[in-house]
């Protein structure tokens, strides 16, 4: 068995969606400056590094992070790599063979952008990918970079997916692992109220 760890390291040099507050990591009490323990303060967007989007960010009141079912969070998953496209659309999915597949996360050269600052450049779904991938009885989509949608999307490929029902897993780091079917588990925080939450994902090799 081998595990991949394809979460985000968390530090303030993690790039972060524009217009979003920036990590802020500070040691509040320091057993360098005489302290008896140590103690960190961490703020920032709920939208950071590896994170799962609740249908709340999109869709006005709909269900909360703390509301999101382990049963699809964690189970197989197929991981599909699509180094050449600018865009997931449709016809890039197309000849995909998903019978039974309920998990699915791509893989695409976003794992090539620098990872000090955000790339507005980075490959998202279209909203006829969005469309596709409803139709075909999939549950959870994961993407390597901060959104499932292009940076100038109007919101409609999140609000299918997130109204559909499907969970939305974004800022994978999926650039050590190689195409094919895992076992995914995906742990956001348990956030009451939040319209996402932070997590820790691995793939699990059998």
């Amino acid at each position: 068995m081998r595990i991949y760890d394809v979460t985000r390291p968390v530090s303030p040099s993690l790039p972060v969606w524009p217009g979003d507050p920036p990590l802020v990591l500070e040691r509040m009490a320091s057993m360098e400056r005489g302290d008896r323990l140590n103690l960190s303060r961490m703020a920032s967007s709920v939208h950071i590094g590896t994170h799962v989007d609740a249908p709340l960010h999109f869709i006005a009141g709909a269900a909360d992070a703390s509301s999101l079912s382990l049963d699809v969070l964690i189970g197989p998953v197929r991981l599909v790599e699509l180094p050449d496209a600018d865009a997931i659309t449709a016809e890039s999915l197309s000849h995909l063979d998903l019978h039974g597949v309920k998990r699915l996360l791509f893989k695409t050269r976003n794992g090539q952008l620098r990872q000090d600052e955000f790339d507005p450049g980075f490959v998202a779904l279209t909203l006829d990918a969005a469309q596709w991938v409803i139709e075909h009885g999939v549950q959870l989509v994961g993407v390597d970079y901060l959104s499932v949608e292009a940076f100038k999307g109007d919101g409609s490929v999140h609000r299918a997916l997130l109204g559909a029902g499907v969970v939305v897993v974004e800022g994978l780091d999926l650039r050590d692992v190689p195409p094919g079917d895992y076992v995914l588990t995906c742990l956001p925080l348990k956030l009451v109220g939040s319209d996402g939450a932070p997590a820790r994902a691995a793939l699990i090799s059998e």
